[in-house]
């Protein structure tokens, strides 16, 4: 279980990812098996093709995985229904695709009648609306909404071969580091994300969101069961902080699979736990290296949104 403060921090990290896993539909390179893409009309008479224009496409895959999701259309009996909830996360997605802020978006939403008709938007949200929309939606239904994205992405098995491991941090502060010396205010520590990634696709499996500077062993237990929860791998590729007799056991004994992880020696004159001394043995450095492709995903996600999170909370 998340903290109260790491699960303020999911929204923002959940829209990245799932905005990152739906890029190939944007651009038409992967079928969708699901809703099609509805023709739309312009003033030039042109039509609006699931391979030509990213951003309905982009939408009608988000649109897609809210629905079978299964959010609520709205969060209370009592509410105005002004929004349904389904609008509401798909404008948030398509903010952090676009990668705009808040009031620039709204503006940039005003003048594209054609999203405002997918979207079956009788008038726009103000932009306090949508800030106020990912305060209160629910972590545990954006980890839904991650696991769907998953399952959308193109040759979908329910095994896969290669899975690698990995952490990175994000900044939550965009202020440099002379200016919070200089106003005496603190910097915040970054937080710490680790990620199982599917070497084949190149595609996010689970993750873990940390401010806390735990060892990388320690989040490895729970970032295995999630993966193989989603998908079940055949290896699990790590670097030398995973290496543990207790994570080599979990690997193999439970999740019935095989690890890949360097051995630290440490100098010493023997390797201590049982699986550790079969590693050591029977190091594969051809399978060891797909575990760059989860460093490739951290920069893909960091080249298309960047390394600093400029909301003032965890929870935005």
């Amino acid at each position: 279980m998340l903290t109260e403060l790491i699960q303020d921090s999911l929204g923002i990290f959940i829209f990245k990812g799932f905005s990152a896993l739906l890029k190939p539909y944007a651009s038409g390179r992967a079928k969708n098996k699901l809703l099609p893409v509805k023709v739309m009309g312009n003033t030039n008479k042109e039509h609006y093709f699931f391979s030509d224009q990213k951003y309905i496409c982009f939408l009608t895959s988000c649109q897609n995985a809210i629905r079978l999701t299964g959010v609520s259309a709205y969060s209370s009996r009592y509410s105005r229904k002004d929004f349904n909830q389904h609008q509401l996360l798909t404008l948030l997605l398509f903010k952090e695709y676009l990668g705009a802020r808040y009031r620039d978006f709204v503006n940039l939403i005003e003048i594209m009648d054609i999203v405002q008709e997918q979207l079956h938007l009788n008038e726009v949200p103000h932009y306090s609306t949508l800030c106020k929309f990912s305060k209160r939606i629910p972590a545990s239904a954006l980890n839904r909404l991650f696991q769907k994205a998953c399952s959308f992405m193109s040759e979908w098995n329910n095994s896969s071969s290669v899975v690698a491991i990995d952490s990175s941090g994000f900044t939550p502060d965009s202020a440099s580091t002379y200016y919070s010396i200089r106003t005496g205010k603190t910097r915040h520590d970054y937080l710490k994300t680790t990620i199982s990634v599917d070497t084949t696709y190149k595609s996010l499996l689970s993750f873990n969101i940390t401010n806390s500077r735990c060892h990388d062993s320690q989040i490895a237990p729970s970032i295995l069961r999630a993966s193989h929860r989603v998908r079940k791998s055949t290896w699990y590729v790590m670097d030398k902080a995973y290496d543990s007799e207790r994570i080599h056991q979990l690997i193999h004994e439970d999740l019935k699979s095989q690890s890949m992880i360097p051995i630290r020696d440490w100098h010493a004159s023997y390797v201590s736990g049982k699986y550790r001394q079969i590693m050591a043995s029977s190091f594969d450095f051809k399978i060891y290296r797909r575990r760059n492709m989860a460093e490739t995903v951290f920069s893909i996600l960091k080249r298309l949104f960047g390394e600093t999170l400029y909301s003032r909370s965890h929870r935005q």
